[in-house]
């Protein structure tokens, strides 16, 4: 570019062109950011995973999850599943409620995290992308969206252990696949059975996901005690749509309404 070119002439054009930088979700309404992995299939081969669930491949997308509570985005919650991460934001939202923003960022964050924590855990540098999208919800239906997305958990982890059940007998991937098309729960539990695989009894965060947020707890000052935050995963979550379910969500989601001043000082370390 020519020195006597300013950087001032290309400004309006700029703005005038960045047609989507101001587009924001309405103030006070709740939204998922729903983060997907780009051709994870490609990158469970890449690394070698077990079949049909690694848990150090699950470790890696929490801690990708985690990693927006630590750029302090302040999610209400993020909830875990297969190739997903679905993050809460309930009370505030971080760049304005810029859509634009709020996606680009998620998704560089969580993918850098996972491509950091993947070569800790399988040693192999490669380079992940997340893909993000937005979705506004009401309180009521940020709850119901929780249920929906363990049920669609439950049935992906169904069909991955048929899947996988059908490949360890030697069938091809396609055949495989034909195979499992149109089946039904029951007859997908009774093909397992029949193998000793009982889908009930598998390990709970590959039936019903993980899910991160924040629980308060006190903490001693001198002669009082401050609520303080820490952030929590579980991996042994009930089933949403129970009513020890719904009072574990309702729970959290109470914990995530804003707090008295004092009482909203973050602490990110986990207990012992």
């Amino acid at each position: 570019m020519p020195e006597s070119y300013s950087n001032d002439l290309f400004n309006p054009i700029q703005v005038k062109n960045e047609v989507f930088s101001k587009l924001q979700i309405p103030s006070d309404t709740p939204f998922f950011v729903r983060l997907n992995g780009k051709r994870f299939q490609a990158v469970s081969e890449k690394l070698r995973t077990e079949k049909p669930f690694d848990k150090k491949f699950a470790k890696c997308l929490v801690k990708s999850g985690k990693a927006i509570f630590e750029e302090n985005l302040n999610p209400a919650l993020i909830y875990v599943a297969s190739d997903e991460i679905n993050a809460l934001f309930a009370h505030t939202a971080p760049f304005d409620r810029r859509v634009e923003k709020i996606n680009s960022v998620l998704a560089g964050t969580v993918s850098s995290a996972f491509s950091w924590n993947a070569l800790k855990h399988f040693g192999k540098p490669l380079t992940v992308a997340f893909d993000s999208r937005i979705i506004i919800l009401s309180t009521k239906k940020s709850v119901e969206y929780l249920m929906w997305r363990q049920l669609d958990a439950w049935r992906n982890h169904n069909n991955a252990y048929a899947y996988w059940l059908l490949r360890k007998l030697g069938r091809k991937p396609k055949d495989a696949a034909k195979t499992l098309k149109g089946l039904k729960t029951e007859d997908l539990h009774q093909l397992l059975f029949q193998h000793g695989v009982n889908l009930a009894k598998t390990p709970a965060w590959q039936r019903r996901g993980i899910l991160i947020y924040r629980q308060p707890f006190q903490k001693l000052l001198e002669n009082h005690t401050v609520t303080r935050w820490r952030v929590r995963e579980d991996w042994k979550l009930p089933v949403f749509s129970s009513k020890e379910g719904k009072a574990f969500v309702q729970q959290v989601m109470e914990w995530t309404k804003p707090h008295k001043s004092g009482e909203g000082n973050y602490c990110l370390s986990l207990p012992q």
